[in-house]
């Protein structure tokens, strides 16, 4: 019997997922980054840990700036790019965020771009924000960027068409069952591929349940890639510090 994959464990690994978001804007993710070490101010020898690091775009952004970063994904091809650029200071691991790595080893650890949130049982977005905090020292911060669930909601395009190349996409979006659900039908000349997209309709509410069980506390919260605050009816971001 074959094994059905989560969604997540084969679309992030796809050339039309780099392909249909390759509009991402690396300035404002660099002028982010800037601004939350400004605010974190981490110490030169701090351990930062990138959580569902993708192809390693921040964890390499960040080992830049002279800390020692170490990235972690599900996807052993996203994995195997990242390490092109592994140096003494940056280092990479396939590996699902929802298991425990390193315990009481981080300062601080990232989870960036609505990387959360994909499990169908709320247990198991629990259990990864126990992970994180056990991963941390005492003291130690996560940072976790999500996505706005209210104004996500108030502005979703259910149905929206893009032409990049010689690729066409078909993407519908819905809410249905507490989940934010993208459908994507990519067609690449004579051939149609089909992939899904779905998040959990997340609110603080429900990150302070999940960080109060893993002792955590959040101390801080932010609205979009400034660091402005968060306003529930208005912001882009759900970005939140919570501490160990």
């Amino acid at each position: 019997m074959a094994i059905t994959k989560n969604w997540f464990e084969t679309w992030f690994s796809q050339c039309y997922y780099d392909i249909l978001y390759q509009h991402r804007d690396e300035d404002e993710a660099a002028a982010f980054l800037d601004a939350l070490i400004g605010y974190l101010n981490p110490n030169p020898d701090a351990q930062i840990l990138d959580a569902a690091c993708g192809k390693g775009r921040h964890a390499i952004y960040l080992a830049e700036k002279g800390f020692d970063v170490t990235g972690i994904d599900l996807s052993e091809s996203n994995i195997r790019e990242a390490k092109i650029a592994e140096n003494e200071h940056l280092s990479f691991f396939t590996l699902n965020m929802i298991n425990p790595f390193r315990i009481n080893y981080f300062d601080f650890i990232f989870n960036f771009y609505t990387s959360f949130g994909y499990f169908e049982n709320t247990k198991d977005d629990a259990q990864c924000i126990k992970s994180f905090a056990k991963g941390l020292k005492p003291g130690g911060k996560l940072v976790i960027d999500f996505l706005n669930v209210f104004t996500t909601l108030q502005n979703l395009v259910e149905d929206e068409h893009k032409i990049i190349g010689d690729l066409k996409f078909d993407i519908t979006k819905s809410y249905i069952n507490g989940m934010i659900s993208k459908k994507i039908v990519v067609q690449d000349k004579n051939k149609q591929y089909i992939f899904n997209e779905h998040v959990r309709a997340l609110q603080l509410s429900n990150f302070e349940q999940y960080c109060s069980a893993a002792g955590l506390k959040i101390i801080d919260t932010f609205g979009n890639y400034r660091l402005q605050p968060f306003d529930k009816l208005h912001s882009e971001r759900l970005i939140i510090i919570a501490q160990k």
